[in-house]
């Protein structure tokens, strides 16, 4: 579905590091910044009663406690990707890529709150070395991480982009908040994507969600990431799906006559309002839950 939106920052002041030098590795997919100007350079330091790692930035004085969440789910719901035969592999994508790699360890995302203040919240966006599923515990790594303004949306919606960009059908699948509920600002993001072979670049990404108990969360119990990706990165991206490689975007747009057959979901294709004219792309949603893990030294 086409809609035209204006490339806007959020209000809230956007604060990129990175704590390599370097936006983001093609191999394997990494999280990363979406562009090289976004980065900039940081350090971490760690607490040594803890665990947690928290950022030199920090100057108040009593810290609240820290509290990180793995990313457990990530689905994607909007657009359906279809093959060159016009089969939707959406489900192969999410089971087989995405739910794979997570239940697998191979992919471990964690918002990260240095210091956990419902009222006053700041999440930290990385990847982990490795994981401990059964113990629930992570190796922080030294890798991509971004810095999340967090505010708190009291009236709804809590999406931060119109659902009507999205298939009507795949709008009521998404796992939208309700007020109270917590939204990031929005970033340029390189995140990866299942069975993808490089990350997938995406503007405007934001996430919103909800605590299972926000005054002492263990889990973000619904949760949406949403981002425009551009043609341009999806035509560069190559998927595995049952052993065959497709490109994404030929995914995103389908096989010529696939849309008579999936007229709810076809055509997905978006243009998003940028400086030098319309960008092509897509408007990215998925479904995410995540549960609360501990921080440990290797």
């Amino acid at each position: 579905m086409t809609t035209t939106a204006p490339i806007v920052r959020s209000s809230l002041a956007l604060a990129t590091a990175l704590l390599m030098s370097g936006c983001f590795h093609d191999r394997p997919p990494q999280l990363g910044c979406a562009t090289e100007a976004a980065c900039a350079t940081s350090t971490t330091t760690t607490s040594t009663t803890t665990g947690e790692p928290t950022t030199s930035t920090s100057t108040t004085g009593a810290s609240a406690e820290p509290r990180t969440f793995r990313i457990d789910s990530l689905r994607l719901i909007d657009p359906h990707l279809f093959s060159d035969i016009c089969f939707d592999a959406t489900g192969l994508v999410n089971m087989f890529g995405l739910a794979q790699q997570i239940d697998d360890g191979e992919l471990n995302l964690v918002l990260h709150f240095a210091d956990f203040d419902p009222a006053a919240l700041a999440a930290v966006l990385g990847e982990t070395e490795s994981c401990d599923l059964a113990a629930q515990t992570c190796v922080p790594t030294d890798g991509v991480s971004l810095q999340l303004p967090v505010e708190v949306v009291t009236e709804a919606p809590c999406l931060g982009v119109d659902p009507t960009v999205f298939a009507s059908e795949n709008a009521k699948a998404l796992n939208t908040p309700e007020p109270t509920c917590f939204r990031t600002s929005a970033v340029e993001l390189a995140l990866p994507l299942g069975a993808a072979d490089a990350p997938i670049n995406m503007l405007q990404t934001q996430i919103v969600f909800n605590f299972d108990d926000a005054a002492d969360p263990q889990a973000i119990l619904r949760g949406v990431v949403s981002g425009f990706l551009t043609r341009a990165s999806a035509e560069t991206v190559d998927i595995e799906v049952s052993g065959a490689n497709y490109n994404l975007w030929a995914m995103v747009q389908g096989p010529e006559g696939c849309a008579e057959n999936h007229s709810e979901l076809l055509p997905s294709v978006d243009e998003l309002a940028g400086p030098d004219g319309p960008i092509e792309g897509v408007w990215l949603a998925f479904n995410a839950t995540a549960s609360r893990v501990a921080l440990v030294p290797p």
